[in-house]
């Protein structure tokens, strides 16, 4: 058991911060070399969500997607598209698969499900690629899963919680340029792990996995960790936060909102690199969104540098 800590409330949000950038390396020491002991509890208490998929026909693909493959230097005709439909939500999740990729779509579907729909409406598209390492990045709501294996609800988690950050899902406003995150970070000696120690936003993002632990794994992050004090007005500011905006991280519900889906393109530019027969295309996918769903503005994000954890068994090179 952990004792209880005053927690200040108050969320003022700033367009510019006076003291630091939340992109500013975070100096204090860690508590844990990392969340993964987290991943039994967070797969025993965020349970899947019943789907069905579809594949997309050929020569077309979301324009996210194909961007983001272009900028790995990868061929955009390598990716295979599929619409994913959850039972919580009248509008398919589309996500992009590279056929060299270690992750498995069943894989992606499952841990996506997981996610709770409050919080993967802020979830734009998955796309899932190969490396020589694995890690994963943010961009403008996308996840972008590089060389992933396994069953990382964390890694899931941490990428969707930077979503909720920068489309401003607490409250109308981004968390980890704040005053109220600066003013609860400033009482705790300690943050989680090193990747915390990144700066602000990953530190908000690793806090949310801790949060959604706390919230709905029984004994709380408390029953875990000994040193949960430590960290406290941190993961606790996020807890507040996301109950404030509608339960963010508690499983259940049905989507009201979408972050909507990228524009849908042809896989083939003319580009020599494309793959022979790519130019025979199908009908054109309808990735509209379904009725009554609410449109949340896009932001303009990337976290790609500031990534620096190494996920699995493969090691950065």
């Amino acid at each position: 058991m952990y004792t209880p800590i005053t927690l200040t409330l108050g969320l003022a949000f700033l367009s510019t911060l006076t003291s630091a950038s939340e992109w500013d390396r975070l100096d204090k020491p860690y508590i844990v070399p990392n969340l993964d002991y987290l991943q039994p509890g967070l797969l025993d208490n965020f349970p899947p969500t019943g789907s069905n998929n579809d594949v997309w026909g050929p020569g077309w693909i979301p324009k996210d997607c194909k961007d983001i493959t272009s900028d790995a230097n990868l061929n955009p005709a390598d990716i295979t598209t599929y619409n994913v439909h959850y039972d919580d939500c009248n509008t398919a999740w589309v996500v992009c698969l590279h056929k060299d990729s270690p992750t498995t779509l069943d894989n992606m579907i499952d841990l996506l499900g997981r996610v709770p729909v409050a919080a993967r409406q802020f979830v734009r598209h998955v796309v899932a690629l190969p490396d020589t390492f694995g890690h994963a990045l943010n961009s403008n709501g996308n996840l972008v899963m590089y060389d992933i294996t396994g069953d990382l609800l964390t890694l899931y988690l941490h990428e969707t919680a930077h979503s909720l950050d920068f489309h401003d899902a607490y409250n109308g406003g981004q968390l980890s340029n704040s005053q109220n995150w600066i003013d609860n970070y400033n009482q705790d000696p300690n943050v989680p792990d090193p990747y915390a120690q990144s700066n602000a936003v990953e530190d908000v993002a690793q806090n949310t996995v801790i949060a959604a632990y706390n919230v709905q794994v029984p004994g709380g992050y408390g029953g875990i960790e000994p040193q949960a004090n430590n960290i406290f007005h941190q993961y606790a500011t996020v807890q507040t936060w996301q109950r404030e905006s509608g339960n963010l991280l508690v499983p259940g519900g049905t989507c009201g909102r979408r972050l909507d889906n990228s524009e849908t393109v042809p896989v083939d530019d003319g580009g020599s690199k494309l793959r022979r027969g790519v130019r025979a295309r199908g009908e054109k996918p309808d990735t509209s969104l379904g009725e009554g769903i609410e449109v949340i503005e896009r932001k303009e994000f990337h976290t790609g540098d500031s990534c620096s954890r190494t996920w699995g068994k493969k090691e950065r090179v």
